[in-house]
């Protein structure tokens, strides 16, 4: 399996991905905007670092990011747009393997990533602070009231 920063080639095959992860949510969620979904893709890859992981030429996961702050800092953070690995490639070391290249393609910067939207939650949990990062909060959300 290959780690690799991802391209502007790698765009529609990043998006089909993507598109993926989209539809295993476990809560309704809205539609995609097509012209929002693949503008922030495409500005994530240019602006941000985008990582893939190819298998025998296949891409079976993808985790992107960009730096910003804390809404109260100006200390530099790298933080995740989107993290998936399609569901066969899960008892590989895909994901393992792209989110450590995304802690070392921080360069120093702390690292802040979560997971929302789909189950196994306590599962995510314990893979992320294997890998060495502390649970630091909760989502909830709400459906339209």
């Amino acid at each position: 399996m290959e780690i690799r920063r991802a391209s502007i080639f790698d765009f529609s095959h990043i998006c089909a991905l993507l598109a993926n992860m989209h539809e295993e949510a476990e809560i309704e969620l809205p539609v995609i905007d097509s012209e929002k979904f693949s503008g922030t893709v495409l500005k994530t890859i240019n602006e941000g670092i985008v990582l893939i992981a190819v298998e025998e030429g296949h891409m079976i996961g993808s985790i992107g990011g960009v730096q910003s702050s804390e809404w109260w800092s100006k200390e530099p953070l790298l933080g995740d747009v989107w993290f998936y690995v399609e569901p066969q490639s899960r008892a590989t070391q895909a994901a393992i393997n792209l989110v450590k290249e995304f802690i070392s393609s921080g360069k120093g910067m702390k690292i802040k990533l979560g997971h929302i939207y789909s189950g196994d939650l306590d599962r995510k949990d314990n893979f992320f602070e294997r890998l060495g990062l502390k649970k630091v909060g909760t989502s909830y959300f709400s459906e339209a009231s």
